[in-house]
């Protein structure tokens, strides 16, 4: 029996909200498991990895035509806004929904006129996270759907890297598009205090976003220059050293579904302190790599944070091994189960 041919669907490519790891690796690993794969997407600012085939989107012929003139067996729609032009023509071929969240109003509103419009056309919703499935049933009521977790690459985020960017005890780090509901800033406040405990604390925020220039005013103000390193964007070389290079890995973003950076972190041995919202209570629960931290108290933060790093070896080996189960090549054989019954 042939092996199906998959493509991969955004808005535009790369995609503005960290799709771009998953459907890269999933890519990478079905092609390397004998599938045909595509990225599609009515823009492209680069280009998809090796071997994936770039997939140009025409709206007016989707619109009109629908998912026939695609030359693809199973079509995978990573976002809501492609649904308009995908689905108004009744489709000839599978299609599932990958749902990984809805963090601002537009996407909220997007999700929820294309489920009224299209969700009987949906073959199946997979959703990256259980807390992403309760997300939906909050936007449209009832849903079924099926979890599959985001992956890691263990050979390339591993425990066994040097550590060249360490410059504080403990060294915690951060790693996210800088928006408000990430809350970066929080970070930065819990720092005053925890300088208390930590003389030497160290924390650096990897990504850039429209929060950069209120996080680098809000170091100044606190005087913090040598205790917070604001890196900007960087590439995946740097950064699997900035992870090896920290101690703890710190979030308080108020959003989330499946994070990546968490298990990127994990993959490099490093223990989780993660905010108190489902989608990192969910990640804490079945990993068991570290705590979670309640309600935006600066010492809730810090007693939680001198826990996990008290304990850190335990927390090591949770973290790596929870993300040796879900790296990308497991991650795919899941996603091969749903694609094999089509």
């Amino acid at each position: 029996m042939s092996k199906k041919s998959v493509l991969m669907i955004v808005r535009k490519y790369p995609a503005d909200f960290g799709h771009t790891t998953v459907i890269n690796n999933l890519c990478i690993e079905l092609q390397k498991m004998g599938y045909k794969t595509g990225i599609g997407a009515f823009e492209f600012t680069s280009s998809p990895p090796q071997n994936v085939e770039q997939v140009l989107l025409n709206k007016f012929q989707l619109f009109f035509h629908g998912v026939k003139i695609l030359n693809y067996d199973i079509i995978f729609l990573h976002q809501s806004y492609p649904s308009y032009y995908l689905l108004t023509k009744k489709p000839n071929k599978p299609i599932i929904l990958y749902y990984h969240g809805a963090s601002n109003r537009l996407q909220r509103i997007n999700f929820k006129v294309s489920m009224m419009f299209y969700k009987n056309k949906i073959s199946k919703i997979m959703s990256v996270s259980q807390a992403g499935i309760n997300q939906m049933k909050k936007m449209i009521g009832d849903v079924t759907a099926e979890v599959i977790y985001n992956g890691v690459d263990t050979n390339f985020y591993n425990p066994d890297l040097p550590r060249p960017f360490k410059k504080g005890e403990p060294q915690l780090l951060f790693v996210s598009a800088l928006r408000p509901y990430k809350k970066a800033s929080l970070l930065i406040s819990f720092m005053p205090n925890l300088l208390k405990k930590y003389p030497n604390a160290h924390l650096q925020i990897v990504g850039t976003g429209e929060e950069k220039l209120t996080l680098e005013n809000l170091i100044k103000k606190l005087k913090l220059e040598n205790h917070i390193e604001l890196t900007g964007r960087i590439d995946d070389n740097e950064l699997k050293l900035r992870y090896s290079s920290s101690d703890v890995y710190v979030s308080a973003s108020t959003f989330e579904v499946c994070p990546v950076p968490t298990l990127e972190a994990m993959a490099c041995g490093k223990p989780l302190v993660l905010f108190d919202i489902e989608p990192h209570k969910e990640i804490i629960n079945i990993s068991k790599a570290g705590k979670i931290f309640s309600k935006e108290k600066n010492s809730d933060f810090i007693s939680t944070l001198n826990e996990v790093y008290k304990n850190r070896t335990s927390y090591q080996n949770s973290a790596l091994k929870f993300a040796k189960s879900h790296d990308w090549k497991s991650i795919t054989l899941q996603l091969i189960e749903t694609i094999d019954k089509y």
